[in-house]
C-alpha cells in the first residue's frame, strides 16, 4: 500500500487481482459479508463472471477460464452467488464417513466458523469495507487482491464446542477433493490455510 507499493505497481486499489479467481479452502464463506458483496450474475457473456446454465463462467486475465456449478444446500441458495463470490462447494463425503455430526455446522458452503471467511477476505475481500468488532470500529480493511473473484471450497467443519478444535474435522479426503475440484474449476490460486504449526511432512497427498 501506498506510493511505489504493489498496489500502485499494478494499477491502483480498485484494479489489484483483477482477472484472478483465489480458490479458498476452508470452512467455507458468509456470502452476506460486505467484503464479497457482488453484483448478481447475469445471463450474457462479457468480461464480468455470468451464468451459462447452472455454471458461473468467468475469462480470466491469464486467457483461460474459470467454470464452476452453483450448488445449493443448508441455508444457502443459488442467489448466493454474485460476480464476486462466484463459485462456493461443499466437501464432506470423508467427515460422513468418518462418522461427524454436522448438527453444529451447515452442509452447504455456508460457513459455521467464520474462518473460512476470514482467509477469504484477507486474500481477496473487497476495499474499503467497515470493520468492526464487539461495536468497537477499526476503519476500512481490504483484502490483499480486492478485484480478485472468490472461490469458496468448505471441506472443514465445526463441533459443538467453539473454543476447541478437538471436536473439528477436516477430512484429508474431503481436502483432497476440494483441492483437485478448484484446480479442475480453473482457480489461479489456494489459498490452504489448514493446520497449524510447523509441515511434518512433504509426503502427505495434500502436500
Amino acid at each position: 500500500e501506498g506510493s511505489g507499493g504493489v498496489w500502485e505497481s499494478l494499477g491502483g486499489e480498485d484494479a489489484a487481482g483483477e482477472g484472478v479467481v483465489v480458490g479458498v479452502v476452508d470452512t467455507g464463506i458468509a456470502p452476506e459479508h460486505p467484503s464479497f458483496a457482488g453484483a448478481p450474475l447475469g445471463s450474457a457473456p462479457g468480461d464480468e463472471p455470468y451464468l451459462e446454465g447452472d455454471d458461473v463462467v468467468f475469462a480470466k486475465a491469464d486467457g483461460d477460464q474459470f467454470r464452476a456449478t452453483r450448488v445449493t444446500g443448508q441455508d444457502w441458495g443459488l442467489d448466493d452467488y454474485s460476480t464476486k463470490l462466484i463459485g462456493a462447494k461443499y466437501f464432506s463425503t470423508g467427515a460422513a464417513n468418518a462418522g461427524f455430526d454436522f448438527s453444529h455446522d451447515y452442509l452447504s458452503p455456508r460457513d459455521g466458523d467464520g474462518h473460512g471467511s476470514h482467509t477469504a477476505s484477507t486474500a481477496a475481500g473487497n476495499t474499503g469495507v467497515d470493520a468492526a468488532i464487539g461495536g468497537i470500529a477499526f476503519g476500512a480493511v481490504s483484502g490483499v487482491a480486492p478485484a480478485a473473484k472468490v472461490a469458496s471450497y468448505k471441506a472443514c467443519y465445526v463441533g459443538p464446542d467453539p473454543l476447541v478444535t478437538s471436536d473439528d474435522i477436516c477430512a484429508l479426503s474431503d481436502l483432497l477433493d476440494a483441492i483437485d475440484t478448484a484446480v479442475n474449476d480453473g482457480v489461479d490460486v489456494i489459498n490452504y490455510s489448514i493446520g497449524g504449526g510447523s509441515a511434518t511432512s512433504v509426503l502427505q497427498p495434500d502436500d
